[in-house]
């Protein structure tokens, strides 16, 4: 009744039709039906959809980017107030490597046109990418022990306790759902340092991949850039490599907003939450005008959440 006036359902009864969805969706297993969470799963379904569509034609690829656009825009509003502790995001982030790596090695590198070098430095980039990613899920899981220590010892500096987490974060920024995990003091840098090799890794791959599945022109000496691309859906082997290139760039663009918006935060000393709170006219001015108390100034901010401060390190690790 509540639909048919327009109202909508309530939030109480949101976490119960998900409740019941996630408790009745089980697969066979052996011993016994499993249990599968139903936004988990969701990524698995809707990437691989996305990219074989997408593979078709130009029109396919327009739609299917901007349907999973919208998809992406209304699951987040939907499972941030449903099922806070939701894995869908984090699903995807893993989902969309797993995708990307697969057509690049099986799809891209055996057109032969990229050089072994090439593919190093691409795999070093990644490298540097995963690393900055685990390390900063450790530190992740010691953030709520370390933040309660310090708290206890009297240590002076801000403390939020995550309503996703639950847990007390020192200082913390913000709760990063695609890398499910807070981001505060112990691993910000880690968090600067993981998107910026994610942006020079995506970046690369795409002009990678595009000046060997179109027609590349010379920048200077042996650098490419793509020319002619409309051949490219002729060959769905090549249709699909020029798709994940485009998402690669979507992507990068994203985590390019992401990045410049923490070095921003970390050189003026705001966290998100500081920062959302500014008014537009002081957000106009980078936040320059407005009051930071807890700015020590742009050395002392960037040394604050350096990731080779031993102080932290030796906290985190000695729980």
């Amino acid at each position: 009744m509540r639909v048919s006036r327009g109202q909508g359902f309530p939030d109480r009864n949101r976490s119960r039709l998900m409740a019941t969805i996630q408790d009745r969706l089980r697969i066979p297993w052996r011993g016994g039906a499993k249990q599968v969470a139903f936004d988990a799963i969701l990524p698995v379904i809707i990437l691989p959809t996305m990219f074989l569509l997408a593979a078709i034609s130009l029109w396919w690829t327009v739609f299917s980017f901007t349907a999973v656009a919208v998809i992406l825009v209304s699951v987040f509003k939907f499972f941030i107030r449903t099922i806070p502790r939701t894995k869908f995001f984090i699903v995807w982030t893993v989902t969309s490597i797993i995708i990307l790596y697969i057509i690049f090695e099986f799809l891209v590198i055996p057109l032969l046109e990229i050089l072994v070098e090439e593919n190093i430095f691409l795999t070093i980039l990644f490298a540097g990418f995963l690393l900055c990613f685990y390390l900063m899920k450790i530190r992740n899981n010691t953030l709520g022990k370390i933040g309660e220590s310090e708290a206890e010892s009297g240590y002076v500096g801000s403390y939020n306790r995550c309503s996703i987490c639950q847990v007390v974060v020192p200082e913390k920024d913000h709760h990063c759902v695609w890398f499910d995990c807070c981001v505060g003091r112990h691993n910000q840098c880690l968090f600067v340092l993981a998107l910026f090799f994610a942006i020079a890794s995506l970046l690369y791959s795409s002009n990678l991949t595009l000046t060997s599945v179109c027609h590349p022109f010379i920048v200077y000496k042996s650098i490419l850039l793509p020319d002619d691309c409309s051949d490219v859906y002729q060959q769905f082997e090549l249709g699909l490599s020029f798709v994940a290139a485009i998402y690669s760039l979507g992507l990068a663009a994203f985590l390019l907003m992401l990045f410049l918006h923490q070095i921003l935060l970390v050189s003026l000393g705001l966290t998100s939450k500081e920062w959302r709170n500014l008014s537009f006219c002081a957000k106009c001015f980078l936040g320059l005008c407005s009051k930071r108390p807890h700015s020590l100034g742009f050395v002392k901010n960037w040394s604050r959440i350096m990731c080779s401060n031993k102080t932290y390190s030796n906290i985190a690790y000695s729980h």
